[in-house]
């Protein structure tokens, strides 16, 4: 492939393709940390560390979607309290599914399949919501 037609790839799905970028790295900051509170025994509530992890991809994820990917400089109060309504309502599923299924499903893998399914409801509700003009 051409750097031409990568380059014209990228520019067509930019937002998209950091957006997803900046989830997986979201994700990745959200289970890494609920990992650490979990494994290494520092918080012993499956829920709260749930909540702390999502709240650390929270901040990440409205930063970098918000100045990097949306450049969006305006708003800010609407956006970052539209975002967190979203995020809170995503903390709140999480949470809700952990809490339920904990005892059935091995924590760690239940994690990983709640987020898939929190990612995709935030992600249709902060592009149709949050970052509309």
């Amino acid at each position: 492939m051409s750097k031409s037609f990568i380059t014209s790839i990228f520019n067509k799905y930019r937002n998209l393709i950091l957006y997803v970028f900046f989830g997986v790295a979201a994700v990745l900051i959200d289970y890494g940390v609920f990992f650490v509170l979990e494994f290494f025994d520092i918080i012993p509530n499956p829920e709260i560390s749930s909540i702390i992890g999502n709240v650390c991809g929270f901040i990440f994820t409205f930063t970098t979607n918000t100045f990097i990917n949306f450049k969006k400089s305006n708003k800010i109060v609407r956006r970052f309290l539209s975002y967190a309504l979203v995020c809170i309502l995503g903390a709140g599923v999480s949470t809700l599914l952990i809490y339920l299924l904990k005892s059935y499903i091995n924590l760690y893998i239940l994690k990983i399949g709640v987020m898939g399914v929190v990612c995709i409801l935030q992600f249709i509700l902060n592009k149709f919501i949050t970052y509309r003009d």
